[in-house]
């Protein structure tokens, strides 16, 4: 059985931030026992907080996993894919980067065949306010931005970091998913393994041309 701690790394991991009435809630445990388990973890450099200000009353504070936390969760993992990457790249004469590409490019529809019923409504923003929740499970989206060019789907941890770093057909597979489910055009213009603070996928609306992505 997993303790405590190990249950809300687990929380925070699914849902990106949780306050304490959160936590609590989902634990089944009081606000106080909440905060102790928190601070230990903080202590142990997993657990981060902000605080969110408000118009009116006093701010109230989010907890998420540090970046550290993250990578610990993924690294195994991480590596073996990115050896197996690497592995079918070097297959002679340009075949393994084809295969990758192919095998990549299913994957995306895989994807977006299994939450494709997930994802509903009647506008754009609507679709991908439904499809960030549809794929926070699987660490690629967490949030939306409304900007002069265009509405803007991010992500701030790369779940996929390692692999992406081995080859440009991982996040290729990611953008692809998020086009179908959209069903609309989407261009990558930021990636975490480029040094930027996140990943970024700007969507236009069906009909119009969008930007060059940078993979």
């Amino acid at each position: 059985m997993k303790s405590t701690r190990d249950l809300t790394l687990e929380l925070l991991r699914r849902h990106g931030e949780l306050t304490v009435a959160e936590l609590g809630k989902q634990l089944g445990i009081a606000g106080p026992a909440v905060r102790r388990h928190l601070d230990i973890l903080a202590g142990e450099g997993l657990v981060e907080y902000r605080a969110v200000r408000q118009h009116t009353g006093r701010p109230y504070f989010v907890y998420r996993l540090t970046d550290e936390a993250k990578a610990r969760a993924a690294d195994g993992y991480s590596r073996l894919v990115e050896r197996l990457i690497r592995e079918v790249s070097d297959l002679d004469d340009g075949a393994g980067h084809a295969l990758l590409d192919t095998l990549l490019a299913r994957l995306g529809e895989r994807l977006a065949e299994e939450h494709r019923g997930e994802v509903s409504g009647e506008t754009l923003q609507e679709r991908a306010a439904s499809l960030i929740a549809a794929l926070s499970d699987e660490g690629i989206l967490d949030g939306v931005e409304v900007r002069d060019d265009g509405m803007h789907l991010i992500n701030t941890a790369c779940p996929h970091r390692r692999a992406a770093l081995a080859s440009d057909a991982v996040c290729r597979y990611e953008q692809h998913a998020i086009a179908l489910l959209l069903d609309a055009p989407v261009a990558q213009v930021g990636r975490i393994v480029d040094g930027q603070s996140r990943c970024d996928y700007l969507v236009c609306e069906p009909g119009r041309s969008t930007v060059t992505s940078v993979v």
